[in-house]
């Protein structure tokens, strides 16, 4: 069936390709199962549970995001160099067990790797991001441009082996305390998961490893990269949620004691 929309890097209205995120020779080759989102909130699924509600979509993660240019642009210029780190990713994750907390080498094209990640988040956070960021168009489509925009960082984890999910969320707003507020898109797919943070607040987890900082190699500058990612569990749908399925567990319980004293509570007389 034929898409056609606004493409999510260059704006042109026609033909949508479908782009997968992330590439699919990174491990994204297989049908994934789309479960339901208002199921999930509503509880009818509990931490390690297999969820019911929701379809299986080939050909892997992704949707009909961008015109042939740009897909066809940023899968050579990019897309492989983006696979060869997440090779190399996975075969620590495995070896390691998940059991990783130093910084390790990665052999890479670092800006190319970085301009991959930038152009999965066109296509997870949808035309807007495009509309109102020319400078970011810029940053993916002219594969030299070292100069990212002011606003934008990004980070990296690696994906948990014993995580149960993957997750793709737009940008989404999250407040903690009543300094620290968040704005964020999350891609999280093994064996990394990946956040971009806008408009200069921190970031969402202290534990998250910059890679911004990719963007000052040269597009054919290929080099030895010391990255220290954290490994964090991805169990749950909500952006940003490392929690492992006990903490999940955990707190479910403890909000179920929290509701019930107030339900018990006798009423305040006059």
């Amino acid at each position: 069936m034929e898409v056609t929309g606004a493409c999510c890097i260059c704006g042109t209205i026609g033909k949508l390709t479908f782009e997968h995120v992330p590439p699919r020779a990174a491990f994204n080759n297989h049908r994934i199962f789309e479960a339901d989102v208002e199921s999930l909130l509503e509880g009818k699924w509990a931490p390690g549970e297999r969820p019911t509600d929701g379809v299986y979509k080939q050909p892997g993660a992704g949707r009909h995001s961008l015109c042939g240019k740009c897909n066809n642009d940023t899968g050579a210029w990019y897309g492989e160099s983006y696979v060869q780190v997440a090779k190399q990713a996975m075969y620590l994750l495995y070896r390691s067990r998940g059991n990783l907390s130093l910084a390790y080498p990665y052999g890479m094209y670092p800006l190319r790797f970085l301009k991959q990640v930038v152009t999965m988040f066109f296509s997870a956070c949808g035309p807007a991001l495009q509309q109102h960021n020319p400078d970011l168009v810029r940053f993916v489509l002219n594969r030299e441009l070292r100069q990212l925009p002011h606003n934008f960082e990004f980070f990296a984890y690696l994906h948990h082996p014993d995580s149960i999910a993957i997750r793709q969320s737009g940008l989404t707003g999250v407040t903690k305390g009543t300094a620290k507020q968040h704005l964020f898109s999350e891609i999280a797919f093994p064996p990394f998961g990946l956040i971009m943070s806008l408009d200069g607040h921190p970031p969402i987890d202290h534990r998250l490893c910059n890679i911004r900082n990719l963007n000052e190699f040269s597009y054919r500058a290929w080099d030895i990269v010391y990255m220290k990612m954290p490994v964090l569990h991805v169990t749950t749908v909500l952006p940003g949620d490392f929690r492992t399925v006990d903490e999940v567990k955990r707190d479910i319980a403890d909000n179920r004691k929290v509701g019930n004293m107030l339900l018990n509570a006798p009423l305040p007389t006059a």
